[in-house]
């Protein structure tokens, strides 16, 4: 009866059971009190925590460089994605840890360099959007938490970026490159 109570679609709280039961400690109650695996599931369901981390980047892909072969050759990126100011063309930018305080190592493109507006106006590009599973610290960075991506930026500046160099390396501790084009799921 315990269970059924707990586990009912007004569930009874932990502290009513017990009270209900007659039980004097706690302990006791959750004895008696079986969370059934739908209810759990449901809770987790309800509490949305996962996709709470979840966002999506825009995402530029060259569909020439990979039909003539250039992207499996290593030749030239097919993915780019789009960081507001530049493009990242690191394959794994979903995996990379500086992807919210990228140093500019050679993967980044500026939108405003020639390579940059020429990927914008190139025919065969496709526009898609693909999804990140953001850590809690990039989430906090993204809602405008300075001081979170301050600490992002120095718990990064020794890890190595995909290019080989930290960020310390580069001299680019300071700077960042906001990711404006991430959007909620």
């Amino acid at each position: 009866m315990a269970t059924q109570l707990l586990n009912a679609k007004d569930p009874l709280s932990l502290a009513d059971l017990q009270q209900w039961l007659g039980h004097k400690h706690p302990s006791s109650t959750r004895y008696y009190a079986k969370i059934l695996q739908r209810t759990l599931s449901a809770a987790y369901k309800k509490a949305d925590y996962f996709a709470r981390n979840v966002r999506t980047i825009q995402v530029l892909i060259d569909r020439e460089s990979i039909l003539t072969g250039a992207a499996a050759s290593g030749e030239q990126p097919w993915k780019y994605y789009n960081l507001g100011e530049g493009y990242c063309s690191y394959d794994f930018f979903a995996k990379c840890p500086h992807r919210l305080a990228c140093a500019r190592c050679p993967f980044y493109v500026p939108k405003t360099s020639s390579r940059g507006q020429l990927l914008a106006v190139k025919d065969g590009i496709d526009e898609m959007l693909e999804q990140l599973n953001l850590t809690d610290d990039e989430r906090e960075a993204l809602e405008g938490d300075r001081e979170a991506v301050a600490a992002l930026a120095e718990r990064l500046s020794d890890i190595p970026t995909p290019a080989g160099p930290t960020p310390k390396e580069l001299g680019t501790t300071k700077s960042f490159i906001p990711l404006t084009q991430l959007t909620e799921r």
